[in-house]
């Protein structure tokens, strides 16, 4: 690996470090939060319905304080199987696959030592392992969520654009079977110009993300750092 790189990862994965403890720390008040919200949700919710102190103590209690073991679990198990020794080699791999060449190694490293780059950080702890980092800079992009590590050479880039992930939910309603689409997230687009490097490899990347709000703030990121791209 170039030295260059090389020092640009050993700074870029101790603030990986500095994000993923921040991470764990609200992944933590969350599953305190939502065990809290179990264990006296449901006995206020008996009591309002009419229930009297031993029903309630007995039926809806021990309920909430299955409810919130259940969730303290969930995220436990969460913690568990996240690990930051996980993260060095998925950056590793990416560099290798991206930078093959020294014309492409030159081109990032004069990016990170030009400073025309910025990054965003999202926390998405309802369905991530790990925080989400996305660079935008003049000669590369650069995703990372949950170990799945891509750059970008902005030269290939021939569009980018946001699609609505949906997914087909079925419920009952009435005598009647429902079937709708629900929106549960937005993945940013990537396709590449026709016999650029990158669309030899694949045709285009996806990122996803978890709304409208976090994609426009990634689009508002590509739009300062690389104000070639049309978008």
């Amino acid at each position: 690996m170039d030295e260059r790189i090389q020092m640009w990862l050993e700074g870029e994965l101790k603030e990986f470090s500095a994000d993923f403890k921040k991470f764990n720390e609200k992944v933590t008040k969350m599953s305190y939060l939502w065990m809290v919200i179990s264990v006296v949700g449901l006995p206020a919710i008996g009591f309002l319905s009419g229930g009297d102190v031993v029903s309630v103590l007995k039926m809806n209690f021990p309920v909430g304080c299955g409810i919130a073991l259940f969730i303290w679990l969930c995220f436990w198990f969460q913690k568990k199987r996240a690990s930051e020794k996980r993260v060095r080699p998925g950056y590793e791999k990416a560099i290798a696959a991206a930078f093959t060449s020294e014309e492409e190694k030159k081109a990032f490293v004069r990016q990170i030592e030009s400073g025309s780059f910025g990054k965003i950080i999202f926390m998405n702890t309802m369905y991530d392992k790990y925080p989400c980092r996305f660079m935008a800079g003049s000669e590369y992009l650069m995703f990372n969520r949950d170990l799945y590590c891509r750059f970008i050479r902005v030269a290939d880039i021939e569009d980018i654009y946001c699609k609505e992930e949906k997914t087909r939910i079925r419920y009952n309603l009435g005598d009647y079977r429902v079937m709708q689409n629900m929106t549960t997230g937005i993945s940013l687009v990537i396709e590449y110009k026709e016999g650029s490097a990158s669309e030899n490899a694949r045709k285009q990347d996806s990122l996803y993300l978890d709304n409208g709000k976090q994609a426009e703030a990634v689009f508002n990121l590509i739009r300062k750092y690389c104000p070639g791209l049309d978008i």
